[in-house]
C-alpha cells in the first residue's frame, strides 16, 4: 500500500509538472529591441474563449499592442512670490502603447491550419503623460514653477496585449528556463 501512495504522489507531481511547463512552451516570445516574436495559437483562443473554428473565422481581426504605464511619486520645488520655499509631492502616471505589426502564421503542411501570429515589429507608438525628470520644470502656480528636486519610479505594469473587437487581454511572456 505505501508503495502505490509513492507511486499516486510521484504521477501527480509529474502531471502537475507537465501542465507548468505546457503553459510555458506555449507562451509568447517578444524581442523588445524591434517587436519581433511569435505568439501561439492557444495564446489568442484561451483569453477570448475560443476554439479552432472560431480562431480560423476571428484571425484576421486580432491585432497586438505592447503597453506599459509606469508611475512616480516626484517632488516639486518652488520659491514663493514672498521668498518662502514651498513644496508638494506629486504622483505621476505615464502610459506609452505601440502598435505591433503581425502576421497569420499557417502550419506549412495544412496551408488553412492556424498555428498563431509572427510579430513583425513594433510600429506606432503614442504616449500619455510626461515622465518628471530631475532638474526639469514642474506644474506650479503661473509664475512659480519649480523644479523637480526628487523623482523615484513606483511601478511599473503592462505587457504585449492581443485585441479582438472591443475584447482586450494582457498576454504571459515565456519564462526563460534555467540551464
Amino acid at each position: 500500500m505505501k508503495i502505490n501512495h509513492k507511486i499516486a504522489v510521484v504521477t501527480g507531481v509529474a502531471a502537475s509538472a507537465a501542465l507548468l511547463l505546457g503553459g510555458v512552451a506555449q507562451a509568447y516570445t517578444l524581442d523588445p529591441a524591434d517587436g519581433t516574436g511569435f505568439v501561439g495559437k492557444g495564446e489568442v483562443q484561451t483569453p477570448f474563449g475560443w476554439n479552432n473554428a472560431k480562431l480560423q473565422a476571428n484571425a484576421a481581426g486580432v491585432s497586438f499592442t505592447y503597453e506599459v504605464s509606469d508611475s512616480y511619486t516626484a517632488v516639486c520645488t518652488w520659491i514663493t512670490g514672498e521668498g518662502t520655499r514651498g513644496q508638494k509631492t506629486h504622483n505621476v502616471d505615464h502610459r506609452t502603447s505601440t502598435s505591433v505589426a503581425s502576421s497569420v502564421a499557417y502550419d506549412a503542411r495544412v496551408k488553412s491550419q492556424i498555428t498563431g501570429f509572427t510579430l513583425k515589429g513594433f510600429g506606432a507608438t503614442t504616449t500619455t503623460g510626461a515622465v518628471p525628470e530631475v532638474g526639469g520644470t514642474c506644474p506650479g502656480n503661473p509664475g512659480t514653477d519649480g523644479t523637480w528636486t526628487s523623482v523615484t519610479q513606483t511601478g511599473s505594469t503592462g505587457g504585449l496585449y492581443v485585441h479582438h473587437d472591443s475584447a482586450v487581454a494582457l498576454l504571459v511572456p515565456t519564462v526563460p528556463s534555467a540551464v
